[in-house]
């Protein structure tokens, strides 16, 4: 038990730390002036607590709560990047939405290796 509790705040923590990597990267390709690591994290830390609360708020909401969720987790994300960055809306949003591309692309991709190698494990893919 306790190592699974350890290794799920490992992922915890290296996703986190993830996540604030591409939204850095995001904002540096938005020219956001003044765009660092450690406002990225504090963007990402306090907007991700937030999107948390306001997604399990609007869970209750019978049939349209997880559209409400997710929509509310997204503008809260781009108000959190817009405050921390000290930047427009826009430049926030294009900075969220690059990051979420990225996220998107390289989780297809571990997804698909990981696919592929169940296959293979299971006896797949044989000449």
């Amino acid at each position: 038990m306790g190592a699974a509790i350890g290794i799920t705040l490992v992922f915890l923590v290296v996703g986190f730390l993830l996540a604030s990597l591409f939204l850095w990267i995001g904002a540096k390709l938005v020219k956001i002036e003044g765009a660092s690591f450690g406002k990225a994290c504090l963007a990402m830390l306090v907007g991700m607590i937030l999107s948390a609360i306001a997604q399990f708020i609007l869970a209750f909401v019978p049939v349209v709560g997880a559209i409400l969720g997710l929509i509310a987790g997204i503008v809260i994300m781009v108000l959190m990047i817009q405050k921390f960055f000290a930047t427009t809306m826009g430049k926030a949003f294009l900075a969220w939405l690059i990051s979420f591309v990225i996220m998107l692309v390289i989780g297809i991709v571990f997804g698909l290796i990981a696919g592929f190698g169940t296959i293979a494990s299971l006896g797949g893919f044989q000449g």
